[in-house]
């Protein structure tokens, strides 16, 4: 254990897991017995994080705004928490908690009182991500929230070696057999209805080949279908991201130099184009009554 006022580490015999107090992210996931890194290093020339946390949106709000009560308000993609300073709440061996409150500066673009609680816990070769939403006003809560972790390719790899696994929801569901619904946003971010389909499956398994994320920016599998992805290297598990009950699970790797793949368990998804309605009838927003609390988890497993 090692917290030097911005960034605090959890390390086992296998592991060694640093989470950073601006964003409460994930910032980095070190395999001492493979002596390598697995989460995307953040080169500011790529693409500027590690494993954000997406809240109180997941993806764009139409023409960069929002509808709540009849009212606009502007809104940037993911939301604001991952570029927000949050307060520490406990650091201990193997777990760490952190916090963000509103401020009179989110209410004016978000008029929501609310806590955000962010935790990592260590447990042998699985890093559990744990979020606890405390709905601190006398109105409804509305909010999405979701991860993104970026696993790296590792060296002397390419994104091309990887072959997709996808689990269904339940611990003994087994594997999702011949094919997996998806949304997908055009250039802009947004969803439209015609660019979804179907991605086919042999067995549960994809091999990641040339082209594949030419048929989709992000693959957006939804109606809660995924439990777990891997990611698997010589057949082998990688990294496996497990989210039972999600209702979506987002894939999502950079143009042209894929130098990494970000799996996304998310409570929510990007606006459809051209939606302009209130923010409640949004799909996938979560509502949480008035002192009320939300928690959910999912989890990060390193393979051997």
């Amino acid at each position: 254990m090692k917290h030097d006022g911005q960034i605090f580490t959890l390390e086992n015999e296998d592991l060694l897991v640093a989470v950073n107090r601006h964003g409460a992210e994930l910032a980095r996931i070190y395999d001492k017995k493979a002596g390598r890194e697995l989460l995307w290093n953040a080169d500011p020339a790529v693409w500027n994080r590690h494993a954000p946390i997406l809240f109180p949106f997941v993806g764009k709000c139409y023409d960069g705004k929002y509808r709540h009560q009849e009212k606009d308000y502007p809104m940037g993609a993911h939301g604001f928490a991952r570029d927000m300073e949050f307060e520490p709440l406990l650091c201990d061996m193997d777990e760490c908690w952190y916090r963000l409150k509103d401020t009179p500066e989110t209410f004016s673009k978000y008029p929501f009182h609310f806590e955000l609680e962010v935790g990592h816990r260590l447990e042998g070769r699985t890093i559990q991500v744990m979020w606890r939403v405390n709905n601190t006003g006398s109105e409804d809560l509305l909010f999405m929230a979701g991860g993104h972790p970026a696993f790296r390719v590792p060296e002397g790899r390419t994104i091309y070696d990887y072959t997709f696994e996808f689990n269904k929801t339940g611990t003994r569901a087994g594997t999702c057999q011949d094919g997996l619904h998806y949304q997908a946003p055009n250039a802009d971010g947004f969803e439209q209805e015609d660019l979804g389909g179907t991605l086919a499956l042999t067995d549960g398994r994809v091999p990641l080949t040339k082209g594949f994320f030419d048929r989709a920016l992000t693959y957006i599998f939804d109606q809660a279908a995924v439990g777990s992805v891997s990611l698997l290297l010589d057949g082998k598990p990688y990294v496996t991201v497990r989210c039972d009950d999600f209702p979506y699970l987002g894939v999502w790797s950079v143009e042209a130099t894929h130098p990494f793949v970000c799996l996304e368990p998310w409570y929510g998804r990007c606006d459809a184009e051209g939606y302009t309605g209130e923010l409640k009838d949004r799909e996938g927003v979560v509502t949480l009554p008035a002192w009320e609390s939300w928690e959910k988890s999912y989890s990060i497993t390193i393979g051997e």
